[in-house]
């Protein structure tokens, strides 16, 4: 791991577990065994670092969703969608864990957040076509995804914070709640 990285990483970790305003400068730079002034060759100031962590988290996870899908089925593949996600920040509980207490406003500007549209551009797409073939509610696209990301999130929430074992049962009934939040009913 280069010494960028190692920066990386380590803001990651000390940001999840002691926040953002408690983390120095000077702990990430004796944590990841770098000096001070090299943190500044790679990174104008700490918010450029969670900016960047912000960034590769958006775009792992906008890769992570689209894997696997099966070709026909819009259900199954929202299903394999939703699992995909789940897995991941059950995998990356520090990836998680920044997203949901560091990766937002004022830390995350409007502008970073709009940078990172490329990499969900399949998954709005995904959905405006559920829409438009009637898979799902005729709802503003950008509400269907916050509440899919929600439903996730919240299942991540449970498990994550030992509330809930998350078991397969827990699982599926999770995402057949998400599931019946967005499908038309038929």
């Amino acid at each position: 791991m280069d010494k960028k990285q190692r920066i990386i990483i380590t803001m990651l970790e000390l940001v999840v577990k002691q926040g953002v305003h408690a983390t120095p400068m000077s702990q990430v730079a004796k944590e990841a065994n770098v000096a001070v002034g090299t943190i500044y060759h790679y990174f104008e100031t700490k918010n450029q670092i969670i900016e960047e962590l912000y960034l590769m988290i958006a775009q792992d996870y906008g890769v992570v969703l689209m894997a696997n899908i099966p070709e026909d089925n819009f259900k199954e593949q929202y299903k394999a969608m939703w699992l995909n996600l789940y897995n991941y920040f059950v995998g990356n509980p520090l990836a998680f864990l920044f997203m949901e207490y560091v990766a937002v406003p004022p830390l995350i500007s409007k502008n970073i957040v709009s940078q990172s549209v490329p990499y969900i551009a399949n998954i709005r797409d995904f959905f405006l076509k559920g829409i438009k073939e009637q898979h799902i509610k005729n709802v503003p696209v950008r509400l269907v995804l916050q509440m899919a990301y929600g439903d996730v999130v919240s299942a991540v929430r449970l498990k994550v914070k030992d509330e809930l074992e998350m078991n397969k049962e827990h699982i599926d009934f999770a995402f057949q709640m998400s599931w019946d939040s967005l499908k038309i009913k038929a």
